[in-house]
């Protein structure tokens, strides 16, 4: 069975970065690794149309809180269902770009109550107790930095929808509740929390290898 790693922290703080180089890590150390993220994957094309009409200011004006959770929760189960529950049995590990703590802070950023998000990630992710969704992940890393300086970064790098994105767009004061709501909720799944400010890339990678217990 695979190790289910999962990578989490709001806008700009390295989650992509630092999830690329985890996976050439353990490649090169010879494992089977499955890459993939949510909300959206490349690898189930259907999930990142869904991540596109979620996430694009092209939509959001359209778009109502309960809609929006909706989607995710389709692109969750999508994700889960058809890529992520065949890859745990054919695979060393399954490292991945954003999860169920990112769903719940944004989520209720957004508007929507927790138990109900607990409710739906529970049924999406196809697990018989809401509470189970804090134990699907073997790991759960949050990378925590400051929301300002993050959003810059984000703000400044190739936008990925034409019209930007919509989480981005609702500014600092927006995702400063996110990221409180994501000190909160990280609790819950027992996260090994890893401050990035003031670190280079490598810094915090070797952070994260002793996270999990993977130094060589």
């Amino acid at each position: 069975m695979a190790r289910y790693i999962c990578l989490e922290g709001t806008e700009g703080v390295g989650k992509t970065t630092q999830t690329q180089k985890l996976v050439d890590y353990l490649k090169g150390r010879g494992f089977k690794v499955l890459q993939t993220k949510e909300p959206g994957t490349p690898l189930s094309p259907v999930t990142m149309k869904l991540r596109e009409i979620m996430l694009s200011n092209e939509f959001d004006k359209d778009l109502t809180p309960a809609a929006r959770e909706l989607i995710s929760q389709a692109i969750r189960s999508i994700h889960l269902g058809k890529v992520v529950g065949p890859a745990l049995h054919n695979y060393d590990f399954v490292v991945q770009d954003r999860g169920i703590l990112s769903g719940l802070a944004y989520g209720t950023a957004c508007g929507n109550q927790t138990e109900l998000l607990e409710l739906l990630a529970a049924y999406a992710s196809d697990l018989e107790q809401n509470h189970q969704i804090y134990q699907l992940y073997d790991d759960v890393l949050y990378l925590r930095g400051n929301v300002s300086k993050g959003l810059d970064r984000a703000l400044s790098s190739k936008q990925e929808f034409k019209d930007g994105d919509a989480m981005e767009s609702r500014g600092n004061e927006f995702l400063t509740q996110v990221g409180n709501n994501m000190d909160d909720i990280s609790t819950r799944f027992k996260a090994k929390v890893i401050d990035v400010d003031g670190k280079d890339i490598n810094a915090i990678f070797k952070n994260i290898l002793s996270a999990l217990n993977l130094e060589e």
